[in-house]
């Protein structure tokens, strides 16, 4: 009888003992799964579309004078919508405006060509959420550019070159974003190659995307 009792209470150990086991690795197997990323958890991402705004700081290498380059300082207005494809994948459509002109090309001292405008942008992309998000995208969009003569000193204005000007350009774009305070802000670095129609000048650019989640 006695040996009856203890057969039975160690079977209710045993059994305590793997249940227990069992729902411990259940709970790593979740904290696995979800990890820190930088946006939602992967239940959280299939409910809905996520919003984001923000800022770009964009640098444009162009082509100057000879075999020299001009870099153009290019901030914008910066918005994305995350919309759940799958478990941290997410497509990325987004809209940038932004204002050129704040820096000029080399030029002579007596004249010089200004050149200032708005340059907006939509584009489309993929991004995956992990540790760090890498995303890719393609875009276009347009350059609304006012092209002046200034003179300076003896070389008095002239309006003969003065034009306003709508150029089409396309992109192709690749970031790496670091997410902080989890997801709420996003850091992104990225690298572009950019073609504007009627301006073979632009080269590349360098950028840096910072989006806060709404």
């Amino acid at each position: 009888m006695k040996r009856s009792i203890s057969r039975a209470r160690g079977r209710v150990a045993a059994l305590a003992s793997a249940l227990t086991l069992t729902l411990g690795l259940g709970r790593t197997a979740g904290a696995q799964q979800d990890g820190p990323g930088s946006g939602p958890s992967t239940d959280e991402a299939t409910l809905g579309v996520s919003y984001a705004l923000g800022v770009s700081l964009g640098f444009l290498q162009q082509r100057a004078l000879g075999n020299s380059t001009h870099t153009a300082f290019i901030p914008s207005l910066l918005g994305l919508a995350y919309v759940p494809l799958a478990p941290r994948l997410f497509l990325r459509p987004g809209l940038r405006l932004g204002y050129t002109g704040l820096n000029q090309g080399d030029a002579s001292y007596g004249a010089r060509i200004e050149e200032r405008g708005v340059q907006g942008t939509v584009e489309l992309g993929i991004s995956y959420d992990a540790w760090l998000v890498p995303a890719f995208a393609v875009g276009t969009g347009f350059d609304y550019r006012s092209v002046n003569f200034v003179g300076r000193g003896i070389v008095a204005d002239s309006d003969a070159i003065d034009r306003k000007e709508w150029l089409g350009l396309g992109f192709a774009q690749v970031g790496l974003g670091v997410p902080l305070f989890q997801g709420a802000l996003v850091i992104e670095p990225y690298a572009r190659l950019q073609y504007t129609l009627a301006d073979d000048r632009s080269l590349w650019q360098m950028g840096l995307d910072l989006s806060f989640a709404l």
